[in-house]
């Protein structure tokens, strides 16, 4: 991820921006942050992760989101992968409540974003479950902000989610290709 410029935006200036690349523009406490569309790993990890929690949460009271815009006290992040649940109604813009569990594949520019400024943004809004996925060590550290835990799943190993008792991924089936 890239700083976008040094001076410091409003929601307001954020929302009016005008770009016209294919990069996702995220605004936190100011900063507007720039990164470039997502590798093909990145893509795969993403894609698995989506396929096995779209199939979980089918007829449930709950939608699978990539990428959706969350707005919360003037920050626009835009994780890779929402839960969200009780959706009246599934179109809009930018989701402006805490996603039940929020998932996020870092690559090596956004390893510290995602690790570290997310995670605390994430807390803060209240969302349940925060899921770093790491292509490159084949892990998915899951954060439980309601129950204050933190697990690490690597591969042949069951991913249990503490918000949803009976969702459970084999780690296996993300994370296919052997090497980043």
């Amino acid at each position: 991820m890239e700083q976008y410029s040094s001076k410091k935006f409003s929601l307001f200036e954020f929302n009016n921006l005008e770009t016209s690349d294919e990069k996702k523009y995220e605004l936190i406490d100011g900063i507007v942050l720039m990164s470039p569309r997502p590798n093909y790993k990145h893509q795969e990890v993403m894609g698995n992760l989506f396929l096995q929690l779209g199939i979980y949460f089918k007829g449930k009271n709950c939608m699978v989101f990539t990428e959706a815009e969350v707005e919360f006290n003037d920050n626009v992040l835009i994780p890779d992968i929402s839960v969200i649940c009780g959706l009246d109604d599934s179109n809009f813009q930018r989701y402006k409540k805490a996603p039940e569990i929020v998932i996020e594949i870092i690559s090596p520019s956004s390893q510290y974003t995602d690790a570290f400024t997310k995670l605390i943004k994430y807390e803060l809004f209240g969302v349940k479950e925060y899921w770093i996925a790491n292509p490159k060590t084949e892990t998915i550290t899951v954060y439980n902000f309601e129950n204050e835990t933190i697990k690490d799943y690597c591969k042949n190993e069951i991913l249990v989610s503490s918000v949803f008792d009976d969702l459970a991924i084999n780690i296996s089936d993300i994370f296919i290709w052997a090497e980043y």
